[in-house]
């Protein structure tokens, strides 16, 4: 994840450890059939922005990335939560947009 990093931007070794926390239990809890490297990227993304907001909790910022990806959050308004989280756990491949 650190690789879609601006090159300066250092992160503290705790707060390298909550992303890629976040971002293992994200992986995981996504069908491999739909855990493709475009979704990868885009929920590493999701908590790098998170992390720049401040939120810290690794659980907090899977939470908040499986919330926008799927479209279920206010600051993903450009997401359309219609049915996402359903076609993820079911393993579809329709991007969640």
């Amino acid at each position: 994840m650190l690789h879609l990093v601006e090159p300066q931007r250092v992160y503290p070794p705790e707060t390298n450890a909550a992303m890629t926390a976040a971002f293992e239990r994200l992986c995981a809890s996504i069908p491999k059939s739909v855990n493709g490297d475009d979704l990868r990227r885009q929920l590493a993304l999701i908590i790098l922005r998170h992390v720049d907001r401040g939120v810290q909790d690794p659980e907090r910022l899977s939470e908040l990335a499986f919330r926008e990806l799927a479209g279920l959050s206010g600051s993903a308004s450009e997401r359309s939560p219609t049915g996402c989280v359903s076609r993820l756990r079911r393993g579809e491949s329709t991007p969640c947009r």
